[in-house]
C-alpha cells in the first residue's frame, strides 16, 4: 500500500477490494514489546474506527490499556457463537490464544469484514508460552513453563496475511515457513468453485442451492417413502438453515409431527433458530412444531414423526443411523464434509454403502457456495491450512503378505514434518466420532501423549500417507504423589490428564493404582478401508509392549461402549471396570473403563476390581441401568449363582407348556436365566434381560415391540425355553469377557 496514506485511508481501500470479491480481511498487528500500550491503543482506534457498522466479536483478555470497543462483544467460548455474524473480529494474543476458539469464530465473520490478530513478532510468539494451553496439559506440567509447539506449527502455515507493525506500517505477509515440507493448501475442487450458482436467491434463502436444497426436503416428505436426502456441504454452505426453512414450510403446509435430531442441541440450534424465524414470518404467533430430540431417546421412545432431520449426522455413531434408518421411513442427514464437526470420508465409507443396500432410492445433494463468503476466501483457506480441517486422507495399499512395522512420532517430529503431522491427524479425525482443535493443540503441547503410527513395511519412505494404516495416541498417566492420590480417592481433589488414575482412585476406592506408573489408549484407529483386517489387535498388541518396555503398570481406555468394541478389547485381554449410568453425549452410548495389568503382580487386583463391577452392574440394571442395550448387559454383569433343582425345572416345564401362569414361575426363571445366560446364544436372551434382569414392565415390552401383547411375549418366552430346554447349553457366547492372567 503507498506509505503516505494514512492507516485509516489505507485500511478503508483495502477492506473495500475485498468487500467487492466478497472476501474477508485477514490483518495480523505485531508488536515488538508488549508494553507499547500507548501505540497499540491508539492503533486499535484507529483500526476499528473504518468500521462504521455492525458489530463485532473481541476474544482474549481486555484491559485498561486495551478496552473492550464499543459494539464488541467478548466472546470467552464456543457456544456464545452460535447462529452468530460479525462484521469484525478482534484476537488479543499477546496473553495467550485459544485457538479452539479462534478457529470456530471464523465462520461467523461476513464478506467484507476484518480480522484481526494482535501479537507479539513471529519470532517472540514462537518462543510464547501459552496460558490457554494449560487446559489440556497433564498434571503437573504448568504452560508457562513451556513454549508451544502448536505456537510453531501455526506460524509455519500462514500467508496471504496482511501486516500492520510501528516499523513498516501496512503490507503484505511474506511467506513464514521455518520448516520444509509443509502440507499441501487445502483448495476446493475445480468443479466446486464452478457450482457457484450465478444469480441472487429469493428470500429468504441465501443461495440457489440452499433453496434447491429446500426443495429437495420438502420432496422427501411428499414423495415415496424410504429414499432419505442426505446434505453434504464444508462448513458455513447453509445446511443447518435449509433444515429450518424446510421445516417452517412444512409446518406450514400443515405438518406437525416434525422432529430434528443431532449429537447434541447445540448441534441443532442454527436449524431450529432458523425455522423460529421464518415460521413467524409465515404464521405470526405459531408455536414452533419442529421439535428437538436426542438421539437415544429417539431410538427408545420412537415416536411418530411426518419427518426426521438429522444434523451432522457424522458425528452420530453409524448404529444409531442404521436404527433411525429402519424406524423411520422419511429422513433427511446434513453433515460436514470436512472439519471436526463430522467425519466425513468415514461417513461415507460405512453409511453411504449402508443406504445404498436399504434405501436403493436415496437422494444426495452437495452444497458448494458460501453463505458468508465466496468459495476463494482467503480466510477459509487459512483457516482450513492452519487446523488441518481439510486433510484429505488417501487410502493406503495394504498387502497381508508384507510385514508390518509400528514407529513412534514425539511431538519434535511432528512439528519438523507438518506433512506427517497432517497424515497422523487426518486419520485421527477420520475415523473418530468428535475431533476439536484442542485435540490437535494437545498431540504438540501435552509431552505426556505419544503417538504410535502402524505402517506397511516397505522399502518406501515410512511416514507417507500412502503406508499410514492406523495409529493411537497414547496418554501416560499417574505416579500421582500418595498425599494426592489420597485426597482423589476422598473426593477432595482432581487433577487434570488423569482420566483412567482417578478413576481408579475414586470410583473403583483403590488410591494406590494412581500412584503406579499408567497408560490410557486415548485413540486407536485403523483407516476405515482395512478395518476389520486383524490390524487393530496387531496395533493394540504393539502398544501394549511398548508400554511394558516403559515399565507401566497398567494399560487402559474409556470409550462409548458398543458391542463391537467390547469384543475388540476382551479379545486382548482387557476387562471392564466401570460404566457410566448416562450415555456419553457426543457418542450416545456408555462410556466404559477398561484396564489391562502389564506388571503380573497387578493382574489379581485388576480381575477382583472387574469381578466386583461385573456383581455390582447386575444390581444396577433394575435400577440405573434399566436403559442400557441389553446386549451390552449380558456382556459386561455377572449374575449371582444360582441352582435350579429337578422340583424347579417341573414347574418350568408345566409352564412351557402353558400349564402355569408366568407370574409363578418368574422367580424360577430368572434362576435359570442367571445360570445360563452367558451360554444362550445372545440374539435369542434380549427380552429376557429386560425382563428379569431390568424388570421391565410388560406396558414397556409391549410399547417397544408394537407387534406383541404380553400374551405373544410370554410365548417368546415358552419357546425359547422349549428350544434350548432347561440343561445347560452346550454353546457359550463369544461375548462374555473371558479372565486369563497370563
Amino acid at each position: 500500500m503507498p506509505a503516505d496514506l494514512g492507516l485509516r485511508q489505507q485500511l478503508a481501500e483495502l477492506q473495500q477490494q475485498y468487500r467487492q470479491r466478497r472476501w474477508r480481511l485477514p490483518l495480523w498487528l505485531q508488536i515488538a514489546d508488549s508494553m507499547e500500550c500507548h501505540w497499540l491503543s491508539q492503533t486499535m482506534a484507529e483500526l476499528l474506527a473504518t468500521q462504521h457498522e455492525g458489530a463485532g466479536f473481541w476474544l482474549g483478555e481486555c484491559s485498561a490499556d486495551l478496552p473492550l470497543p464499543a459494539r464488541t462483544t467478548q466472546i470467552k467460548h464456543k457456544g456464545q457463537l452460535l447462529g452468530l455474524e460479525a462484521d469484525w473480529i478482534v484476537i488479543n494474543g499477546l496473553a495467550g490464544i485459544d485457538w479452539d476458539l479462534f478457529a470456530a469464530s471464523s465462520g461467523c465473520l461476513r464478506a467484507g469484514g476484518l480480522w484481526l490478530l494482535i501479537t507479539t513478532t513471529p519470532e517472540q510468539f514462537a518462543l510464547q508460552p501459552n496460558p490457554q494451553a494449560q487446559r489440556m496439559l497433564s498434571y503437573p506440567l504448568q504452560a508457562h513453563d513451556q513454549a508451544s509447539n502448536f505456537q510453531q506449527f501455526w506460524l509455519s502455515q500462514q500467508q496471504d496475511w496482511w501486516l500492520y507493525n510501528n516499523e513498516l506500517g501496512l503490507h503484505r505477509q511474506p511467506n513464514y515457513h521455518p520448516h520444509p515440507a509443509n502440507p499441501k493448501v487445502p483448495t476446493f475442487p475445480a468443479e466446486e468453485s464452478a457450482a457457484v450458482a450465478a444469480g441472487s436467491a429469493p428470500a429468504p434463502f441465501s443461495t440457489l442451492e440452499q433453496q434447491q436444497a429446500v426443495a429437495a426436503i420438502l420432496k422427501v416428505v411428499s414423495g415415496h417413502r424410504r429414499r432419505p436426502l442426505l446434505l453434504t456441504a464444508h462448513r458455513g454452505r447453509g445446511k443447518s438453515a435449509a433444515l429450518g426453512i424446510a421445516a417452517a414450510q412444512l409446518q406450514q403446509q400443515g405438518k406437525q409431527k416434525l422432529i430434528i435430531t443431532a449429537p447434541n442441541p447445540a448441534a441443532a440450534a442454527v436449524a431450529l433458530q432458523h425455522a423460529t424465524a421464518y415460521l413467524a414470518e409465515l404464521q405470526p404467533n405459531a408455536p414452533l412444531a419442529l421439535q428437538f430430540w436426542p438421539i437415544d431417546l429417539l431410538l427408545q421412545e420412537k415416536p411418530t414423526a411426518d419427518l426426521v432431520l438429522v444434523d451432522e449426522a457424522a458425528a452420530i455413531p453409524l448404529p444409531q443411523l442404521q436404527q433411525l434408518t429402519q424406524q423411520y421411513s422419511r429422513l433427511v442427514f446434513a453433515t460436514t464434509e470436512h472439519g471436526y464437526e463430522g467425519t466425513g470420508r468415514s461417513f461415507s465409507l460405512k453409511f453411504q454403502p449402508y443406504l445404498q443396500q436399504h434405501c436403493p432410492g436415496w437422494q444426495q445433494l452437495r452444497l458448494h457456495t458460501p453463505i458468508r463468503y465466496t468459495i476463494d476466501d482467503p480466510l477459509e483457506q487459512q483457516i482450513f491450512r492452519s487446523f488441518l480441517l481439510a486433510c484429505e486422507q488417501p487410502t493406503p495399499v495394504y498387502n497381508p503378505s508384507v510385514p508390518l512395522v509400528t514407529k513412534l512420532h514425539p511431538a519434535s517430529e511432528l512439528l519438523a514434518q507438518p506433512a506427517l503431522l497432517a497424515n497422523i491427524f487426518g486419520l485421527l479425525s477420520l475415523a473418530h466420532y468428535q475431533t476439536e482443535v484442542t485435540d490437535l493443540w494437545a498431540l504438540l503441547d501435552n509431552p505426556q501423549l505419544q503417538v504410535m503410527a502402524l505402517y506397511q513395511d516397505s522399502t518406501q519412505e515410512q511416514t507417507s500417507a500412502s503406508q499410514l494404516l492406523g495409529c493411537a495416541v497414547i496418554s501416560l498417566e499417574g505416579l500421582l504423589p500418595p498425599q494426592l492420590a489420597t485426597q482423589v480417592y476422598q473426593g477432595e481433589r482432581r487433577v487434570q490428564g488423569h482420566l483412567l488414575a482417578q478413576s481408579l482412585a475414586f470410583h473403583l476406592a483403590t488410591s494406590e493404582l494412581a500412584t503406579l506408573p499408567l497408560a490410557r489408549v486415548q485413540r486407536i484407529v485403523i483407516h476405515p478401508a482395512w478395518q476389520n483386517s486383524w490390524l487393530g489387535q496387531y496395533l493394540l498388541k504393539q502398544v501394549q509392549q511398548h508400554c511394558q518396555q516403559q515399565s507401566i503398570a497398567a494399560i487402559g481406555s474409556s470409550f462409548g461402549a458398543t458391542p463391537t468394541l467390547l469384543r475388540f478389547w476382551t479379545s486382548q485381554g482387557f476387562l471392564p471396570v466401570k460404566l457410566s449410568a448416562q450415555a456419553e453425549q457426543a457418542s450416545g452410548e456408555p462410556s466404559v473403563l477398561m484396564i489391562k495389568a502389564c506388571d503380573n503382580t497387578l493382574a489379581p487386583t485388576i480381575v477382583q476390581l472387574h469381578q466386583q463391577f461385573a456383581a455390582n452392574l447386575y444390581l444396577q440394571l433394575a435400577d440405573s441401568q434399566r436403559q442400557l442395550n441389553p446386549r451390552l448387559a449380558l456382556q459386561l454383569c455377572q449374575p449371582p449363582a444360582t441352582t435350579v433343582d429337578a422340583l424347579a425345572k417341573h414347574q418350568l416345564a408345566l409352564f412351557v407348556a402353558g400349564q402355569r401362569p408366568y407370574e409363578l414361575v418368574e422367580l424360577l426363571l430368572l434362576n435359570w436365566f442367571n445360570q445360563c445366560a452367558h451360554r444362550l446364544p445372545v440374539d435369542e436372551t434380549r427380552l429376557l434381560v429386560q425382563k428379569l434382569w431390568q424388570k421391565h414392565s410388560w406396558a414397556e415390552l409391549t410399547k417397544q415391540q408394537s407387534a406383541y401383547g404380553k400374551a405373544q411375549l410370554i410365548n417368546q418366552i415358552r419357546q425359547l425355553l422349549a428350544t434350548f430346554g432347561l440343561e445347560q447349553p452346550p454353546t457359550s457366547s463369544p461375548d462374555r469377557p473371558s479372565i486369563d492372567l497370563q
